[in-house]
C-alpha cells in the first residue's frame, strides 16, 4: 500500500473516530439526560451506549495508530519527514491509557449502579445519576480530543509539507 493511501485512510479514520466519540458527549448523552425518567433507566441506557461504542472505537484507535505507523515507516525508508506521522498515531491511541488511568473509576461506578438495577440504593436520585453521567461525558469529551489532535497533526503533515 502506498504511504499516501495509508495517510489518507489514517486521516479519515482518525477524524471519523473523533467525530463519533464527540457525538456521544454532545448528542447522545444530552438525549439520555432529557429522556430517562429514573436513575436505573439512565444507568442502563448509558451502559448500552458504552457497550456499542466500546465495540468499535478502541479498535478504530488502534487501526489508526497502525496506519500512521505504516506511513511513518514508509516515509522514513524514503528519507522523508516521518516523525509527525508517528506522533499522530501515538496521540490518537493515547485515548486508551487516558481511559484506564482517568475514567475507569467512573466507568466502574456507572457499571456497578447499572448492575444494581431496581435494587439501587434509594439515596441515589435521578439528579445524582445525571451528575455522574455528565461527569463521564466531560471526561469522554476530553478523551475525544486525542484522535482529533492526531488527525490535525496528520493533516498538517500531509497538506502542509
Amino acid at each position: 500500500m502506498p504511504a499516501t493511501t495509508a495517510q489518507a485512510t489514517a486521516l479519515a479514520t482518525g477524524s471519523f473516530l473523533s467525530g463519533a466519540m464527540t457525538s456521544l458527549s454532545l448528542i447522545a448523552v444530552p438525549v439520555l439526560l432529557d429522556s430517562m425518567q429514573s436513575a436505573p433507566q439512565l444507568f442502563h441506557a448509558w451502559a448500552r451506549m458504552y457497550h456499542y461504542g466500546h465495540q468499535a472505537l478502541p479498535t478504530m484507535a488502534v487501526g489508526t495508530l497502525g496506519l500512521w505507523t505504516y506511513t511513518a515507516f514508509k516515509r522514513r525508508g524514503a528519507r522523508k519527514p516521518w516523525r509527525i506521522f508517528a506522533l499522530a498515531g501515538v496521540i490518537t491511541v493515547l485515548m486508551l491509557p487516558f481511559t484506564w488511568l482517568v475514567m475507569v473509576p467512573t466507568n466502574n461506578e456507572l457499571f456497578r449502579l447499572e448492575a444494581a438495577g431496581s435494587e439501587i440504593d434509594s439515596s441515589i436520585t435521578l439528579e445524582d445519576a445525571k451528575a455522574l453521567v455528565v461527569s463521564w461525558s466531560g471526561m469522554h469529551l476530553t478523551r475525544s480530543a486525542f484522535p482529533l489532535t492526531g488527525a490535525i497533526l496528520g493533516a498538517v503533515a500531509t497538506f502542509g509539507g
